[in-house]
Formats: C-alpha cells, sequence, structure tokens
C-alpha cells in the first residue's frame, strides 16, 4: 500500500472504529523538547546500563556473567524480529488522525501480545534443542512483556508525547539496577536471580505502561480491518529493518568464519568502542520519524525530513570525531596494551557506525514519507558489497580489511538513499546538506535544553541538592 496516497482513507477507516481516547493537541510537538528528553533518557539508558553491566560482571565474575548471558541473549535477540515494526506502524497510524480512536489502541495491543506469546512459545519449544536443560524457559515472558510497551510506547511517539515516552524508555534500566542493588544487599546474588530482576522490571512498565490505556484496551478485542491495515504497513517497514540487520551484523559472521580467534577478539574490542555512539542516534530516528509521519503533504514531510537529517549529521558526527581521538586512550584503559592493534579498526569502524547513524535517520524518514523501498534496496547493496569485498579483504588484510569493507558498504547505502532523494524525490542536494551556521546554533540549543532536563531529573530525585 503507498502510504501517502492512502491517508484519506485510513483516517476514515481509523476514526470509524470507536470513540477517541485521546485527543492529540492541534498544534505539531516541539522538536526541540522532544531531542531534549530523548537526549536525557538516552544519556540515562546509558548511564544505568554501564553501572548495572559492571555490577553484573563483578559480583557474578567470568562465568556467572555468561550464564546470564545465556538466559537473557535469545528472546533480546528476537525482539527487533518478532515485533514485525508494529511499534513505527502504529506511531505513523496515530500521527495521522486528530483523535486516536479507541479501537487502534485495542487492536494494537491485542497484536503486540499475540505475536510475544507466539515468539516466546516457539522459542520455548526450540530451546532445549538450542540450549540443552531449557533453564531459561521462564524468561520467554519478556517477549510478550516487552512487545506491548513497545508497541504501546509507539502511540506515544506518534502522539509526540516524548516526556512520557522517554520516562517509560529508562525506567526498565533503573528498575534493573535496583533489583541488582537488592539481590547484592540481600545475599542473592545470581545468574537467575539478575535474570528475574530484569524480567521484573519489564513486567512493571508493561503493567505502568498498559493502565494508561486501560480505558481503551479492557473492553475492546482487535478489529480485524485495522489489524491488516496496521500489519501491511508495519510489513512494509519490516523488510527495510531486516535488510538493515543483516547488513549490519554480517561482518561477524564473515570475521568467525576466516579470521583466528585473537583477531576476533581485537575486532570485538574495536566494534565495542564504535558502538558505543548509537545512542547519539536514536533521538533522531525517534523524533524524526514522528514528525515526518505527522506532515500529510509529501512535500511538507519531504522538507521536515530534511531538516531533521541536518540535525543528525552534525551530532553524529561530532560524536564520532570525539570517540576517534579517544579511542587509544579507551583501548590502553579499558582493554590494555595487549589490544592496540584494535585501534585502526576501531577507526574505521566508528566512520561505518557515523555514516550508519545518518542512513538510520533518513532511511526511516523515507518510511515515514512513504517510501520504504529505497531502504531495502540501499541496504541490499550495502551487503552485497560488504560480502563481496569483506571476504577477499578479510583474507589478505585482516581485521582491517573487513572493517575497511563495512566502512565502504555503510557509505553505498547512504549513497543510494541520498540518490533517491535527490534523483526520486526531486529533493536539492543543498536541503541535505548540514554545515551552516543556523543548523549548528539549532543543534547547541537542543543539547543545552537536554542537560536542563536532566539536571532537573536529577534534582527531582535529590541528586545534587544542597545538604
Amino acid at each position: 500500500m503507498d502510504a501517502m496516497s492512502s491517508i484519506s482513507t485510513e483516517n476514515a477507516e481509523a476514526l470509524a472504529v470507536g470513540p477517541a481516547v485521546v485527543a492529540r493537541p492541534a498544534a505539531r510537538f516541539s522538536s526541540r523538547r522532544a531531542y531534549a528528553q530523548t537526549f536525557a533518557a538516552t544519556a540515562a539508558i546509558r548511564c544505568l546500563g554501564v553501572v548495572s553491566g559492571v555490577m553484573a560482571a563483578r559480583l557474578l565474575g567470568p562465568a556467572g556473567r555468561g550464564e546470564l548471558a545465556v538466559i537473557i541473549f535469545l528472546p533480546m535477540l528476537l525482539v527487533p524480529f518478532g515485533e514485525l515494526e508494529l511499534p513505527r506502524s502504529l506511531a505513523y497510524e496515530v500521527s495521522r488522525v486528530e483523535e486516536v480512536p479507541r479501537g487502534v489502541m485495542a487492536t494494537s495491543f491485542w497484536l503486540a501480545a499475540g505475536l510475544g506469546l507466539a515468539l516466546a512459545g516457539l522459542l520455548a519449544g526450540l530451546l532445549p534443542l538450542v540450549l540443552p536443560g531449557g533453564a531459561s524457559r521462564w524468561f520467554m515472558v519478556y517477549l510478550p512483556a516487552t512487545l506491548i510497551t513497545a508497541t504501546l510506547l509507539g502511540s506515544d511517539q506518534g502522539r509526540g508525547r516524548f516526556g512520557r515516552f522517554s520516562a517509560l524508555l529508562a525506567l526498565p534500566g533503573a528498575l534493573y539496577l535496583a533489583g541488582i542493588v537488592a539481590a547484592w544487599a540481600s545475599g542473592h546474588v545470581s545468574p537467575g536471580a539478575f535474570a528475574a530482576g530484569l524480567l521484573v522490571a519489564t513486567l512493571v512498565v508493561c503493567g505502568v505502561r498498559t493502565q494508561m490505556d486501560w480505558g481503551a484496551l479492557s473492553p475492546r478485542l482487535a478489529d480485524w480491518t485495522t489489524a491488516r491495515r496496521l500489519l501491511q504497513r508495519g510489513w512494509s517497514f519490516y523488510l527495510p529493518t531486516v535488510a538493515s540487520i543483516a547488513l549490519y551484523r554480517a561482518d561477524m559472521f564473515i570475521l568467525v568464519r576466516l579470521a583466528p580467534n585473537e583477531a576476533i577478539g581485537l575486532y570485538a574490542v574495536a566494534q565495542a568502542i564504535a558502538l558505543g555512539q548509537i545512542g547519539a542516534v536514536n533521538p533522531f530516528v525517534q523524533v524524526g520519524f514522528s514528525a515526518v509521519a505527522g506532515e500529510t503533504d509529501a512535500g511538507r514531510a519531504l522538507k521536515t525530513l530534511a531538516r531533521h537529517f541536518r540535525l543528525a549529521q552534525l551530532a553524529v558526527m561530532g560524536v564520532g570525531l570525539v570517540a576517534a581521538a579517544a579511542t587509544p586512550w579507551l583501548v590502553r584503559l579499558m582493554f590494555g596494551a595487549q589490544f592496540a592493534g584494535a585501534v585502526t579498526t576501531a577507526y574505521l569502524l566508528i566512520g561505518a557506525t557515523v555514516v550508519w547513524g545518518m542512513e538510520q535517520v533518513l532511511e526511516q524518514g523515507l518510511r515515514a514519507a512513504g517510501h520504504p523501498r529505497p531502504g531495502i534496496v540501499s541496504n541490499l547493496l550495502g551487503l552485497g558489497v560488504l560480502v563481496g569485498a569483506g571476504v577477499p579483504a578479510c583474507v589478505h588484510y585482516g581485521i582491517v580489511g573487513l572493517a575497511a569493507a563495512a566502512l565502504g558498504a555503510q557509505v553505498l547505502n547512504l549513497a543510494v538513499l541520498i540518490g533517491f532523494c535527490v534523483v526520486g524525490a526531486k529533493m536539492s542536494p543543498s536541503q541535505l546538506w548540514a554545515f551552516n551556521g543556523s543548523h549548528l546554533k539549532e543543534l547547541r540549543s537542543s543539547g543545552a535544553l537536554a542537560m536542563e532536563q536532566v539536571y532537573a531529573g536529577a534534582r527531582r530525585f535529590g541528586w545534587g541538592a544542597r545538604p
């Protein structure tokens, strides 16, 4: 279905489903405030993740930390594959109507619950074949809880409620950290206890978010016309997502087949440093998608996309330069001198991650503007370059050659999307160029507001207050 040509039909169908649960404000949300809130949430998530990760590693030790990873790895890995892009489909749906119908909310809830339960049942049945013993079957409950939360948060994203959206994104990490501290204080330190803490945190957030719309959810079942529309749109979004994941992860599959263990270890260190900057792009993906999806005029949608893409360029390039400058120091301090051989590879992977971040913002925005196919084509072409050039490069030049192929694949990916914008969507190249004074000033303003939001949140919890 062409999303841009079916706006009026979808709106009519959606409004016919039932009475509204909540009205969207007539004015669009403030992008600057939305960026501040999502940047604050990203910073909180990163900090909580570092603290909980360090505590889990130190309290459990290498063997226990590995057992925890075994318990949680497969369910967490399946989430992006199993949700079928339903959250983004719902975000698009609710961004296009003045009032959000109760039937749309109920249908999306039951779809998410059904997908999650189906995935959990499938994984629980296959788990003994993958991990004999099936000790972590109980953790499969994580799947329906996470899918429900993610889908309902998609409605917040579409409505422009980024304050609530951001707070609920950060809440699971805070509750998980509290669970680790509680287990430590009570003397119940074990991989199972930590996994249970993560599951409880996920269930609590799912319950909180479900309760917020319970009046729209409780008396209704799924409407099949709405369900079909949500799934069809989600599927059109899902194909580029799968292609993107395949491109972003294919280097490790090549590496483990061709490289010795020492080289894999060096590449993993370089990749860990490069991946640390991913948080910089998430707010632009979340806010940009909602802003573009809310524009019912095709021309305005593309102008909005260009604006958010320009801001994202400045942010991800800035973070990438900082990461590159700190790489030699980070390698020595965090991993030791024996990993010095990872520095050059880290530079290349940082560049690949910077380009990937810009590509994500542009590709997600094109989906929201009704153009999901360019993302499929660009990611598949990039995957072809990574496999075609990466295999011989890894054989002849080792991990540096593979990292260079990964960078080249991401550059081609982004170039194809920009080419579509210029040739297919008739956008001016200057619309996609970020480096002028007004854009730098806007980014600085958003960054300052984000810091104010972080500080205000800390003061509410009593942190930083004077005794």
